[in-house]
């Protein structure tokens, strides 16, 4: 367990470190890393460190996008715009379905969260019933 919070610990480190730095930074930072583990007799970790980090990438790059049900293509790509708009250039859409939302969609990327989904309304409408009473 604890190997795994190491793990996950130096990775989130490497990614804000790397973040906006050129190939030749990222490569410095990674052999500073290195060097740290070797120090503390921890360079086997380095792997599954980097490994670990390029998934923390792939999601910073990435809008899930949970709908009700399936949305034709035109609804699906007018909506992906304005989250790219909003929540950032270059970002991939990735689209899933989960009815228990009943209508509206869920937008979720590595720092922000949209939620428009008629569940979340009618939990809110349920919580000021009941505070009224």
């Amino acid at each position: 367990m604890k190997t795994k919070t190491t793990i996950t610990t130096w990775a989130r480190v490497l990614v804000l470190l790397t973040k906006g730095q050129s190939e030749n930074a990222k490569k410095n930072i990674i052999l500073r890393l290195q060097e740290q583990l070797k120090r503390k007799k921890k360079d086997y970790l380095l792997p599954k460190i980097l490994e670990t980090a390029e998934k923390y990438l792939a999601q910073a790059e990435k809008i899930t996008l949970v709908l009700a049900r399936e949305t034709d293509s035109a609804t699906k790509e007018m909506l992906g715009q304005k989250l790219i708009a909003s929540l950032g250039k270059g970002k991939k859409i990735e689209s899933k379905i989960d009815d228990s939302i009943i209508g509206g969609f869920v937008a979720r990327t590595e720092d922000y969260l949209i939620d428009a989904s008629v569940k979340k309304y009618l939990n809110q409408l349920k919580r000021i019933s009941l505070e009224e009473i």
